[in-house]
């Protein structure tokens, strides 16, 4: 399996796992990667958006930098703001790991070592994130 089709793999499986069906919550799923470059590409994304709420999650991994983002976008007027999660979950107290400590730890399963990460916390904290009344304060 590719790295692409892990990434990807990764990320839907622990999405279905943590909340079930997309389209029961009304939320869309994407995936997208740039083109190839000796064989990988240079960026895999995985985003998880309410259109009705005006957000996203949107998770970002860049190989070359072996780097790991993860980003809530919230429609604002004009544009959109990002939030980074590691600072918006360390700072509301849920974890004090971030994506730099999963990336150095998470071995074969990096990838679903991540999604896992992320997905845990939502789902035991913050389950509305996606919602317009969601405070991020």
């Amino acid at each position: 399996m590719g790295i692409t089709a892990e990434y990807q793999s990764a990320f839907t499986s622990s999405f279905q796992e943590f909340f079930g069906n997309a389209k029961d919550e009304g939320w869309e799923l994407y995936h997208l990667s740039s083109e190839p470059e000796n064989d990988f590409p240079t960026w895999l994304t995985f985003t998880i958006r309410n259109p009705l709420g005006g957000r996203a999650l949107v998770f970002r991994y860049h190989s070359l930098e072996n780097k790991f983002y993860a980003h809530l976008k919230v429609q604002v007027i004009p544009g959109e703001e990002n939030w980074s999660l590691d600072q918006l979950f360390h700072k509301k107290g849920y974890t004090d790991l971030d994506a730099d400590d999963i990336l150095s730890s998470g071995g074969e399963w990096l990838f679903f070592s991540l999604a896992r990460h992320y997905f845990g916390i939502i789902i035991s904290f913050c389950p509305r994130i996606l919602e317009p009344d969601y405070l991020l304060d």
